[in-house]
């Protein structure tokens, strides 16, 4: 079974870069979704009322917290499933080296094969999250395992700031693939992955938080939504610097997704709930909590 892994901080564009490889249906595939939340978004964005393969775990990343859960989940598609590839998208707060290093006991004997990693650097945040201090080791751990490095929403930036994107890349990694991209929409190329070869593996120590609601029977206006998502930009219910939801307007359901700022909106097909998920520094739950209840309809 080939093992493709696509990593990236939250927001890159992990998501949908998985949902363009499904498209293609040049191959059968499983997908193994991990969310850092407690509740599992990506999975009904993936599926978009097709029949795929799914496994879903949430709370927490599989390079640490869930690594047991992990390889289990994998031992369980191989054994069960037995798809041709299996498509990994960790949390956004995941390191490729953890996952490589969970799988490197069962590899051999299930017969894995790691047949790439695509790294996913979201070309508008990069450059101010690498350089924040916050988040060193996470991009040095990406950058360094990857195979193909996607420069995804290049056009957002300047020409200038992406060459200055592709340098730090290279700081990193000589050797990866570089390519660009806007929504993840790239022909992906093959690569030649040296079985057992040696990865640089570090330890990221994130002290993020996650704050999640549910609920049925409610309905939610679109334009109340984005009045929250610019009060979240504004600092009001903490450091939040993801969050993605998916709410019923009254007539049909869209999904939202907020990083750092940037908001955007999509309509997407009925699903049996509202979700949202907040993740950040210091979130302010309550306050949201009540946020949310007040422009239930």
């Amino acid at each position: 079974m080939k093992i493709k892994i696509v990593c990236g901080f939250l927001g890159a564009g992990k998501t949908t870069c998985i949902c363009n490889i499904l498209q293609k249906k040049d191959s059968f595939n499983a997908v193994l979704v991990n969310e850092f939340g407690d509740i599992g978004i990506d999975a009904e964005l993936i599926q978009r009322g097709e029949s795929i393969d799914m496994v879903e775990l949430p709370s927490g990343c599989i390079c640490c917290t869930l690594a047991n859960d992990f390889v289990r989940a994998v031992t369980e598609i191989k054994t069960k499933i037995n798809p041709e590839r299996l498509i990994i998208e960790p949390s956004g707060l995941a390191v490729p080296s953890g996952i490589l290093e969970a799988l490197e006991p069962i590899q051999k004997k299930l017969g894995l094969e790691i047949e790439a990693i695509i790294g996913i650097v979201d070309a508008d945040r990069f450059l101010p999250n690498i350089h924040s201090g916050l988040f060193g080791d996470f991009y040095t751990d990406q950058l360094a395992n990857s195979d193909i490095v996607m420069i995804n929403k290049v056009d957002l930036v300047t020409p200038e700031t992406l060459v200055t994107v592709e340098e730090e890349i290279r700081k990193y990694n000589q050797s990866a693939i570089i390519i660009h991209a806007v929504n993840c929409e790239a022909n992906l190329p093959e690569v030649e992955k040296k079985q057992g070869e040696h990865f640089l593996h570090l330890h990221f120590d994130h002290s993020f938080d996650s704050f999640a609601v549910t609920n049925k029977n409610s309905f939610y206006d679109r334009n109340k939504i984005d009045v929250l998502l610019n009060d979240i930009n504004g600092g009001k219910y903490g450091n939040i610097i993801r969050a993605k939801g998916i709410f019923n307007n009254g007539q049909n359901y869209e999904n939202f997704d907020y990083v750092e700022g940037n908001i955007s909106f999509k309509q997407m097909k009925s699903v049996e709930e509202n979700k949202f998920i907040f993740i950040g520094k210091d979130v302010q739950r309550k306050e949201l909590e009540q946020k949310l209840k007040e422009i239930e309809q």
